[in-house]
C-alpha cells in the first residue's frame, strides 16, 4: 500500500515535471495604431471671382445738392450698378434726391454727367441715364432663391471713396434674414434682405451679390445703433421698378383698393396654433377690389399661389406686379373660402402707404 502510494506520487511528479513551464506574464502584443480619420473640410469659398465679375459694373455717384451749407455748395456721394450697356444705372432714390447735378464715375475712372434721372416716387429706387455705350452690365440673379446663411457680398463706395481713388470696395457676410419690412423716414421698405455684410454711408445704391456674381439686392440702409445689420432691396422687387423706369421714365405701381391689418390674436380664433393672417378693414369704392367683390372683414389667405400671413407679404407680392395684371385672391368670408379675380389699376401718386 505504501509503495503504491509512493509510485503514484512519483508518477504525478514526473507527469508534472514533463509539462513545459508556464510563463508568469502573458506575451506583450503591440496593438495596431488606430486609424485617425480627419474630418473632410471643404476649402472656404473665394470671393475674388464674383467680385472681379461685378466690380466693373459698380459706379460712384456724386451729387451737388440744391441746398447749400454755410453758403457753399453741398455734395454727397453714393453708389449704383450698371444694368444696361447703353448707360442705364440703378441706385437708391435717396442718393439722387434734391440733386441739382449728378455725376457718375465708372470703373475705368472716367466721369460723366447724368443726362436724365428717373426717381420712383414710392420706393427708394431711381434710374440714372448717362451718355455712354458698350458698358459692362451686371447679371441679375433670382433673390427668391436666397436662403438664410447664404454668403453675399456688398459692393459700393463707402465714405465717398470713388473709383477715381482706386476701385469700389467689397465687404462680405451672409443673408441674416429675408422678407424684412419697415418704414423709415416715411419711405416704405418691403421685401428687404438683411445681411451682416458691412453697409456704410456711400454704399447706398450699390449691389448685393451672390457667389455667382449675380446682383440679388440693392444696398439701401443700415442700422445706426446696431452692429452688422444692413438691408438691401430684393432684386426681384427692384427689377420690376427698374424695367418701368427704364421704359416709361416713371414707375407705375399697382392698386388693389383696400386697407388691411394683421389679425390680432383675439381674432384668430381660440384653437391653439391658428395661423395669423391679413384682414381687410376697408374697400375703397370703385377700385379693382370693390369691382371684384372683396369686402371688409375678408381674411386674405393667398394671392395667386402665394400664402399671405401678414400685410407686409401682401404688399410685397403686389409691388412685384404691374397695373393691368390679373391676380387671384383667395379669402375667407364667414367661414367659407372665396376665390376672386382682380384686375389691378394704376396707383395714383401720393396715395397713403396704408392703402394698397
Amino acid at each position: 500500500m505504501g509503495s503504491s502510494l509512493i509510485c503514484l506520487f512519483c508518477a504525478a511528479a514526473l507527469f508534472a515535471g514533463g509539462r513545459p513551464a508556464l510563463s508568469a506574464e502573458a506575451p506583450t502584443v503591440k496593438p495596431e495604431p488606430a486609424t485617425v480619420i480627419s474630418p473632410i473640410q471643404a476649402p472656404l469659398p473665394s470671393y475674388a471671382d464674383p467680385i472681379e465679375k461685378v466690380m466693373p459694373s459698380v459706379v460712384f455717384i456724386y451729387t451737388e445738392k440744391n441746398k447749400s451749407v454755410g453758403g457753399k455748395p453741398s455734395f454727397e456721394g453714393g453708389s449704383g450698378i450698371i444694368l444696361r450697356a447703353d448707360g442705364l444705372i440703378l441706385t437708391n432714390r435717396h442718393v439722387i434726391q434734391d440733386a441739382k447735378n449728378v455725376w457718375v464715375t465708372l470703373y475705368d475712372r472716367s466721369t460723366c454727367q447724368a443726362i436724365a434721372v428717373y426717381p420712383d416716387l414710392l420706393l427708394d429706387l431711381a434710374v440714372i441715364k448717362i451718355d455712354a455705350g458698350g458698358l459692362l452690365a451686371a447679371t441679375i440673379g433670382d433673390s427668391d432663391k436666397l436662403r438664410v446663411g447664404d454668403p453675399v457680398i456688398a459692393l459700393g463706395n463707402p465714405l465717398g471713396m470713388a473709383p477715381a481713388d482706386g476701385i469700389s470696395t467689397a465687404t462680405t457676410g451672409i443673408v441674416s434674414k429675408r422678407d424684412c419690412s419697415f418704414v423709415m423716414q416715411g419711405v416704405p421698405y418691403y421685401d428687404m434682405i438683411q445681411t451682416d455684410a458691412a453697409i456704410n454711408t456711400g454704399d447706398s445704391g450699390g449691389p448685393l451679390v451672390n457667389l455667382n456674381g449675380e446682383v440679388v439686392g440693392i444696398n439701401s440702409a443700415h442700422a445706426l445703433f446696431a452692429q452688422n445689420v444692413g438691408f438691401a432691396i430684393s432684386m426681384n422687387t427692384a427689377r420690376n421698378v427698374f424695367d418701368n423706369l427704364a421704359t416709361l421714365g416713371k414707375a407705375t405701381h399697382p392698386l388693389l383698393g383696400i386697407t388691411a391689418e394683421d389679425m390680432k390674436p383675439q381674432l384668430t380664433g381660440t384653437t391653439t396654433g391658428t395661423q395669423r393672417r391679413a384682414i381687410i378693414t376697408n374697400v375703397e369704392e370703385g377700385t379693382p377690389a370693390d369691382i371684384a367683390g372683396l369686402k371688409a372683414d375678408d381674411v386674405i389667405l393667398r394671392i395667386n399661389d402665394r400664402e399671405v400671413y401678414a400685410v407686409s407679404e401682401l404688399t410685397r407680392a403686389l409691388w412685384r406686379m404691374n397695373a393691368g395684371d390679373e391676380t387671384r385672391i383667395t379669402c375667407q368670408r364667414s367661414g367659407e373660402t372665396v376665390l376672386l379675380t382682380v384686375k389691378l389699376a394704376i396707383r395714383p401718386d401720393g396715395k397713403p402707404l396704408a392703402e394698397l
